[in-house]
Formats: structure tokens, C-alpha cells, sequence
């Protein structure tokens, strides 16, 4: 999941009773082997951990693995990435894996950026590999007032609704080149029409392929009896759910659209074809007729009429024009010309 040109960064905090303070990585190693993930959240013996890695390589691998003691293939998953949106249980904590989208503005496209998170009774770590802005709002929050996330619930809570809420703008995005491709689709002056929708198609494609399961995973952790999930927050993740659901309806809608679009382009490509047929077959037509006049006064026969008419040539013009102008006349009539 790295590259070279992104070097792996480790924070940690921890909700202490004089506040949400950044900790060493030995001090929260050592909060996190304290935990057994089974005690309540409430208990004031055990702070709320937060820890957060970003551009994990082999060594944040090993770390997690050996000095966390999490399970290999949840750590397999965050270092490989492309994974599915998820909910995993293992012994004493849940593995969790979300996308984060947004609109590169250079390149006028969507970025989506794979998540990772453990959640235990009172700890969450986090794993990505590009930043998320998400994480770094919801901490600054939490070092702001520590009462508004009293536990692991309320932070992952505030995480998910984030990541979920930055969905709608990346919508609304494509909700507008919709209605661009929409006003332009009849334009005969427009090109690459065809390949701007198709482009769309296939970015809504992506982002249904990871709304969809994600409704999934928000829809499990209401269902499913978690010990860091407190039952007055069962609503807020139920809120998360019903934008999820939300947001994969509005993209089964834009898709809808697009289809539509689509079949308006290759229609109005086919008309275009048609009439630019029907234009050269008229053409063609007027032409061939003009040019049988020439060609049967241009034969090189002794004895031919008119031949030494004084004015057979301005006759052979005047008929090539009076056939030409009739056919003109009567394809205008039937709207070919």
C-alpha cells in the first residue's frame, strides 16, 4: 500500500481526566496490552485510545500484529487494501473496513480512499494510506470538548457519519454533469458526449460498489450486540444507515438517467447518420442525373442530333440545370435537402 514517496506516520491520543492529550507510542503500546477489551466503557481505569496510522509498510504490519496482537489476515487486509467494505469479528474487538470519497478538483474525478478500523471496548485504530480528513476533524473535535465522545461507540459514530455525509457532495457533483450532459445531449455543435457518459457510468459504478456494502456493515453494527455500543446510540447509527441507503438510492437514480441519456445520444447519432445520408443520396441522385445528360452528348458518334446545332451547348446546360433544379425542388418537398 505505500510508495516511496510516502513515508508512514503513527498518532496516538488518549482521553485522560485533564483532557484528550497526544501520547508516545510506547505509552499507547502499553494502554493497549493494559486493555482486554471485555471491561465497560465507563470504567475511568481504562482512557479511551485512539491510534492512527497512515502509509502502513511492513514494520507498522509487524506492529500491529505482534505489539497490538491483532489477527494477521485483519492486518493482511490493511496493508494489501482493495477490500470490500466490511464488519469482521475477532476476539475482543471488530475490524471494520470503509471507503472515504471525494472530487479531486485537478483532475475533476473521484478519489476514493480505503479505511481501516479496530474498535474494541475502549480503543480504536485507525489504518489508511492517503490522509483523511475525516480523522483529523473528528480528533480536533474530540481535543476540543472530550464530553462530546464519552466512548469507542461515539467516535466510530462520528467517524461513519462523516465518511457518509462526504458522500452527497461527490452526488451532487455528479448530479451536475448529469444535467450538463442532459442539456447538451440534442447539441449538434457538442462532442465526446458519448464518452462523458459512459465515464460517468462507470464512476457511479465505483461508488455504489462501495455504498452498497457499506449500508451493510452500518446496518451490522446496529443489528449485532457490540459491548462498546451503547443503546442510546443505536438512533445515530441508524441516521448513518438511512443515508447510506439514501445515497445508493440517488446513485441507482443518476444511473437510471445516464441510460437514458445514453439511448437519447445513440438516437440522436442515428438521425444525424440518417440525414446525412439522406443528403448525399439526394445529392448523389441530382448529380447522376445532370451528369447523364453530359455523358450522352459527350459520346463520340458521327450521327448524333443536335450535334450541329448552333446552340447545343447552352441547350445541353439550360436541360442540366432545369433537371437539377427540379430535383432540388422536389427533395426540399420531402425534406431530404
Amino acid at each position: 500500500m505505500t510508495t516511496a514517496a510516502a513515508q508512514p506516520g503513527f498518532h496516538a491520543y488518549a482521553c485522560l481526566p485533564s483532557g484528550v492529550h497526544g501520547i508516545s507510542r510506547e505509552k499507547a503500546t502499553k494502554l493497549m496490552r493494559e486493555s482486554t477489551g471485555t471491561a465497560p466503557v465507563e470504567s475511568e481505569a481504562k482512557p479511551v485510545i485512539w491510534i492512527d496510522l497512515s502509509n502502513p509498510g511492513e514494520a507498522e504490519a509487524a506492529y500491529l500484529r505482534e505489539e497490538l496482537g491483532f489477527h494477521p489476515l485483519a492486518v493482511e487486509d490493511c496493508i494489501r487494501g482493495r477490500q470490500r467494505p466490511k464488519l469482521d469479528r475477532y476476539h475482543g474487538y471488530f475490524f471494520l473496513v470503509a471507503y472515504s470519497a471525494g472530487i479531486n478538483e485537478e483532475r475533476k474525478r473521484m478519489a476514493l480512499n480505503e479505511f481501516h478500523l479496530f474498535l474494541g471496548a475502549n480503543y480504536i485504530v485507525t489504518v489508511h494510506d492517503h490522509r483523511v480528513d475525516e480523522v483529523k476533524n473528528i480528533v480536533a473535535r474530540w481535543r476540543t470538548d472530550p464530553r462530546i465522545f464519552r466512548d469507542v461507540g461515539s467516535l466510530a459514530h462520528a467517524l461513519l457519519d462523516s465518511i457518509v455525509d462526504d458522500y452527497f457532495p461527490v452526488l451532487e457533483h455528479y448530479s451536475e454533469s448529469a444535467e450538463l450532459l442532459e442539456a447538451s445531449v440534442f447539441d449538434m455543435s457538442a462532442r465526446g458526449n458519448m464518452q462523458k457518459i459512459l465515464g460517468l457510468r462507470h464512476e457511479l459504478v465505483l461508488l455504489r460498489r462501495v455504498v452498497a456494502p457499506m449500508r451493510d456493515v452500518v446496518s451490522s453494527l446496529v443489528r449485532r450486540d457490540l459491548p462498546f455500543l451503547r443503546p442510546e446510540l443505536l438512533p445515530y447509527f441508524q441516521d448513518v444507515h438511512d443515508h447510506c441507503v439514501r445515497v445508493t438510492e440517488e446513485i441507482d437514480a443518476l444511473r437510471e438517467i445516464l441510460a437514458a441519456l445514453l439511448d437519447a445520444q445513440l438516437s440522436n447519432a442515428s438521425n444525424r447518420l440518417n440525414q446525412t445520408l439522406r443528403i448525399m443520396t439526394a445529392w448523389s441522385i441530382i448529380l447522376m442525373s445532370m451528369t447523364l445528360v453530359a455523358g450522352i452528348y459527350g459520346m463520340n458518334f458521327d450521327f448524333m442530333p443536335e450535334l450541329g446545332w448552333r446552340w447545343g451547348y447552352f441547350g445541353a446546360l439550360a436541360l442540366m440545370a432545369v433537371i437539377g433544379g427540379s430535383l432540388v425542388a422536389f427533395f426540399r418537398r420531402w425534406d431530404w435537402l
